[in-house]
């Protein structure tokens, strides 16, 4: 069993998501090696089979890496629970924050880094190693905070929870 140092906490969706990109990954690159045997013996000559050798074999690694850094990651992730229902924020959980200075709501999720995705339905993701995720976590309805984003700050108070 890993100890705590090496877990990487997440909740469901995101583990779901890191499995299906995984799934892809393998896929990918189980096609480009195919792809590679089918070129390799249609090229005509020796100059053009040395090409797409040289194009595979600096694909390859980068696929290999991305595959077995998702399975690591895999690996290490403990699903968190469901946080619907607490009184603080955690990691999963679902915000709505006041944007004071904006004087508007942002919906956002508050997850790991490693299952931020630009792509993924329902609310914003925001990483938990974040500015804004680390001034998030353990923060209360009710309760106003400000972040540092570096050029400005930005003023939120946390309307609801679930």
């Amino acid at each position: 069993m890993a100890d705590m140092a090496d877990e990487i906490q997440m909740t469901a969706e995101g583990h779901q998501r890191l499995e299906e990109t995984l799934q892809k990954e393998r896929q990918r690159r189980d096609e480009a090696v195919t792809s590679m045997a089918v070129s390799l013996d249609d090229a005509m000559d020796l100059e053009d089979r040395s090409l797409q050798a040289a194009q595979f074999q600096n694909d390859l690694p980068a696929m290999e890496a991305r595959i077995q850094e998702l399975e690591d990651v895999l690996a290490r992730a403990v699903i968190v629970e469901d946080p619907q229902g607490g009184s603080e924020v955690t990691l999963g959980s679902v915000v709505v924050l006041q944007d004071t200075q904006q004087g508007r709501e942002l919906r956002v999720q508050l997850v790991s880094a490693v299952e931020v995705d630009a792509l993924a339905e329902g609310a914003t993701q925001v990483s938990e190693d974040s500015p804004v995720g680390k001034a998030l976590l353990g923060r209360r309805v009710g309760e106003s905070f400000e972040v540092d984003l570096g050029t400005s700050r930005a003023s939120y108070t946390v309307k609801s929870l679930g």
